[in-house]
């Protein structure tokens, strides 16, 4: 099903497009059309690339949405460096011209977030980590953890993440945004089962990437 509060816009960006556009409203009257054309070119510009499209959730209670718009890298048998259960980590590259929402891969509880600096480790594992990290860990009402993890990979951007410890958050539902992408890893239960392969192109909310099982 379709989200209901679905915009194409991500709401992140819209006092600054609101700026942009009273500032060439503004230079148009005044100064003409010719000034302003670079300030409209920027407004369609960052329209395009924080857009924020309506996608439509799949009616499958066991499945494990993609939470981003981007391209499976790796697939491995690892261990969740976060809260030490065997896992699957399905790692996802984010498509530079998708969208940048973050949606939900499963309907649960956060259970708790974790912010990590460059030089923080992990919090199971020895060694200091290279790039900022945030991490959500989220409950289903059967017991089943799932870890999202994103990554900074440019200098000036960084995730930002819209759900806090304790809040309920719905399968597919937004739950922040990484401006120009970046790079993801999803931590699954072992005994889940993963439909897609490395190479595979998800849309976020929409795709499936694999169903929980049942013991």
């Amino acid at each position: 099903m379709a989200e209901k509060d679905s915009t194409y816009i991500s709401r992140e960006i819209w006092f600054s497009l609101l700026v942009i556009v009273i500032l060439a409203m503004l230079l148009h009257y005044f100064l003409g059309s010719t000034i302003a054309m670079p300030l409209w070119g920027l407004l369609f510009a960052l329209a395009y690339v924080f857009r924020d499209p309506e996608r439509r959730v799949p009616s499958q209670p066991l499945a494990i949405v993609s939470p981003v718009d981007g391209r499976i890298v790796a697939i491995d048998n690892l261990p969740n460096p976060y809260i030490g259960c065997d896992s699957i980590r399905v790692s996802i590259l984010m498509d530079r011209t998708g969208s940048y929402r973050i949606r939900s891969p499963i309907e649960g509880r956060v259970m708790q977030r974790w912010f990590l600096l460059p030089g923080d480790p992990l919090p199971l594992l020895e060694g200091a980590i290279g790039r900022l990290h945030i991490s959500n860990w989220i409950q289903t009402d059967e017991g089943e953890d799932i870890v999202l993890s994103m990554r900074r990979e440019m200098k000036w951007f960084s995730p930002r993440c819209d759900i806090q410890a304790g809040e309920r958050i719905g399968q597919g539902q937004r739950c922040g945004i990484i401006p120009f992408g970046s790079h993801v890893d999803l931590y699954i239960p072992s005994n889940s089962v993963v439909k897609q392969e490395i190479g595979a192109r998800l849309k976020a909310g929409s795709d499936v990437l694999g169903y929980l099982r049942h013991e």
